[in-house]
């Protein structure tokens, strides 16, 4: 009876053991995304802008590591081994940033906060209120921004850009792909409000 005992004993701890090697060593690595710039053509205008973009403001749920999707309207799914390289929010600013140079080659661009000897000229204040879609879905981009007068801080162009973009397939680096292009889109509506507003 005692060799029986602690023979199951024996088992009972060699299970253990397994199932916490295994839950120990199996997890899946993080891996992280960034967003990047898109290619596009110029926006037409022939005068010298100065812009500065911010601050970037984002809803609450999608300031986190984590990579947001929106199975449904009401239900969003974290991805726990899938996260930004960097704030979301410092994401958006440089990448509108760099979208804003490539469409407005003659233009200098700042980002929020600016040093004391950089000079801006207009201000564009952003607040993205979705940034989110299924896995492997269409990516919703909405956002609020304002372009002022920096010197006056006077409003020159108050607007909302609602667009989609699809992800074309599923996984993150599409999701994220996606998303890259729909701030393409929204610094493109932005560019263009620019070049439209009286000298």
């Amino acid at each position: 009876m005692n060799t029986l005992n602690r023979c199951a004993r024996f088992t009972v701890v060699l299970g253990i053991a397994v199932l916490a090697a295994g839950c120990l060593g199996g997890s899946a690595p993080t891996r992280f995304y960034v967003l990047a710039p898109v290619d596009g053509p110029a926006v037409a205008g022939e005068r010298p802008l100065a812009v500065g973009v911010g601050p970037v403001s984002l809803a609450s749920y999608l300031d986190r590591p984590q990579i947001v999707t929106r199975p449904a309207s009401d239900k969003i799914d974290l991805g726990e081994f899938d996260q930004w390289g960097e704030p979301l929010r410092d994401g958006i600013t440089r990448v509108l940033a760099e979208d804003l140079a490539r469409q407005l080659p003659k233009a200098k661009i700042s980002t929020f906060p600016w040093r004391g000897l950089e000079v801006v000229r207009y201000q564009v204040l952003v607040d993205v209120t979705r940034f989110d879609g299924p896995a492997g879905g269409d990516t919703a981009l909405e956002a609020r921004w304002r372009v002022l007068d920096a010197l006056s801080g006077k409003e020159l162009a108050a607007k909302t850009t609602r667009l989609s973009e699809a992800a074309g397939g599923s996984g993150y680096t599409l999701t994220v792909s996606a998303m890259s292009r729909a701030l393409g889109a929204l610094s493109r509506d932005i560019a263009q409000t620019i070049v439209a507003l009286p000298q």
